[in-house]
């Protein structure tokens, strides 16, 4: 009676782990992805910031004169 007592704890025990490691994966999986979405936007950042700083000097357009060349 002691050992079925004991493998039903055991499974308790191994079934509330199982749910707590699921809902840590998921939360994880989920911060990974909002890091990710904010290293892609750093790095679109960053292609802005180089294309200004290769092109500092030189003249710019405005909008209206892109919109007029380029439709």
């Amino acid at each position: 009676m002691l050992s079925a007592e004991s493998d039903i704890a055991e499974t308790c025990m191994t079934k509330t782990l199982e749910r707590e490691i699921t809902r840590t994966v998921r939360q994880k999986r989920q911060q990974l992805s909002l890091i990710r979405e904010e290293v892609e936007n750093l790095l679109d950042y960053l292609a802005v910031l180089e294309a200004r700083a290769k092109d500092a000097g030189k003249p710019r357009l405005s909008h209206d004169e892109v919109t007029k060349r380029y439709g």
